[in-house]
């Protein structure tokens, strides 16, 4: 499993954080979090909300990520942002225990 992009935006009152592995040849899966934003009181005690999404490219697990985040939020996806992950950050996720 290899770390291929990181991902960040927001979309009305969350901020969305997320990754894209390339989980075997052709298949990846999305993992992004919807976390609530800023302190306002309809926020309080809001616990962040977790969407996956796979795909057989890159481009179609983040498609559908994005339109997994939209409905989740209620809302458009802006400012979304993905950038390459370093190999670095591939290194150090692989020591994180995972469940």
């Amino acid at each position: 499993m290899s770390l291929l992009v990181t991902l960040t935006g927001n979309a009305d009152k969350y901020l969305l954080r997320g990754a894209i592995w390339e989980i075997a040849a052709s298949s990846y899966r999305a993992y992004v979090h919807l976390v609530p934003s800023g302190h306002r009181p309809d926020l309080y005690g809001s616990a962040s909300t977790v969407v996956t999404a796979t795909g057989p490219t890159l481009q179609k697990a983040l498609d559908a990520a994005v339109a997994r985040a939209m409905t989740a939020a209620g809302a458009p996806v802006n400012n979304l942002q993905v950038r390459h992950a370093s190999r670095d950050s591939e290194v150090r996720g692989a020591g994180c225990d995972r469940g």
